[in-house]
């Protein structure tokens, strides 16, 4: 008796595919096509706002919101200086005098009359785009300040996400199987990739989002938090952009739920190293830091894109490395050592073959439906 069951390749190795480089504000890039880049070569310069920071004027001063706007020494939409007066408040005889003065560089955007904040974005800096892969440039957008390079990475495919595609330097925060907090994201880490463990919480996510975080990984997410990424949705449109300034691949599923081994030992050879990751396609691109990748991208014809979502089956059998994808077990891997064609009477009612997988910690009993042949 065949037993169909989904077939899902987690990681691809050495492929050679196409990564969209981009500006990170107005610029200009200095390839052309065809050309030949290396990781550390400049192939764009932009300059771009990095930031902003608020400062509650009511509180510093001591006066109502609607009061705030007076005391301000600069105007709205001036530049401002790291150390210049920025707000006084003269006291009387008895004190009370208020000094304010700017904490960094940057223009005063915003004076919020209900609040008494005061937005002060920072000023615009120049920002090199380095290739970060060893490829051949493919295409070049003027417009939206892209590059597409053709590289050679290992893919990791996670299970779905959220966000464009983004770079950085890849940081693991801890264990696999621990739980990502806000206190486990630091300043220190913006314009990072972390790897996490099992879940993400979603004032984790808050948190990564102000201090500038490229991307997070991790092995789980609660499902109603996806669902306030996703735009209320568990599955969207393939073609559907979704982005909340920050990606994020989620590599297991719903819950918290250890990255599995495959996916976290490769991950983990890129701690401190230049990765890609793409959200809305639940992608995570580690290329190649070989110049000799280059040979392979020289003399492989890539196919055309196509948006064929169908799943792929392939026949069980014994031997085959198989994940859990039913609530019992989520997310365990383990080889198959036996299949019991004859079905069994399930406690829901429903009569099923069961399959015997040996996992790293112990030997179990599953449906076949339970079941996905990992690659």
């Amino acid at each position: 008796m065949s037993h169909p069951v989904p077939l899902r390749l987690r990681v691809e190795k050495n492929i050679v595919t196409r990564i969209k480089r981009a500006l990170d504000g107005k610029g200009n890039l200095n390839v052309r096509i065809g050309q030949q880049i290396s990781p550390d070569e400049i192939i764009g310069t932009a300059a771009s706002v990095v930031g902003f920071r608020i400062i509650n004027l009511s509180s510093e001063l001591g006066v109502s919101p609607k009061e705030a706007g007076k005391f301000l020494v600069k105007k709205l939409n001036q530049r401002i200086y790291t150390g210049e007066l920025l707000a006084l408040k003269k006291g009387s005889f008895l004190g009370g005098k208020k000094i304010i003065t700017s904490p960094s560089d940057g223009i005063l955007e915003f004076l919020n009359p209900e609040t008494g904040e005061l937005k002060l974005s920072f000023l615009p800096r120049k920002r090199d785009l380095l290739s970060g892969v060893y490829g051949i440039v493919d295409q070049i957008d003027k417009v939206r300040g892209q590059v597409t390079v053709r590289a050679m990475v290992t893919k990791v495919n996670g299970v779905f996400g959220t966000g464009k595609q983004r770079d950085g330097v890849l940081h693991i925060l801890g264990r696999k199987d621990e739980l990502i907090n806000k206190s486990a994201i630091k300043a220190e880490f913006g314009e990072y990739v972390l790897m996490g463990g099992s879940l993400i919480f979603k004032d984790s996510i808050s948190t990564a989002i102000s201090q500038g975080i490229k991307g997070i990984i991790s092995g789980g997410i609660n499902a109603d938090d996806y669902k306030a990424m996703a735009g209320g949705r568990l599955v969207f449109p393939k073609k559907l952009d979704n982005d909340i300034g920050i990606s994020i691949v989620v590599c297991e599923g719903f819950g918290a739920v250890p990255i599995g081994d495959d996916i976290f030992e490769i991950l983990s050879e890129y701690e401190g190293k230049f990765i890609s990751v793409d959200g809305n396609k639940g992608i995570i691109n580690l290329p190649s830091f070989s110049s000799a990748s280059l040979n392979k991208v020289e003399t492989t014809q890539l196919p055309e894109i196509q948006n064929d979502n169908s799943l792929s089956t392939i026949e069980l059998k014994v031997g085959l490395k198989v994940r859990v994808i039913g609530n019992s077990y989520f997310g365990e891997q383990g080889k198959i050592l036996a299949i019991n064609n004859t079905s069994t009477l399930l406690l829901s009612g429903i009569r099923t073959p069961l399959v015997t997988v040996e996992t790293s910690r112990k030997k179990i009993q599953l449906p076949v439906a339970n079941l996905e042949v990992v690659l």
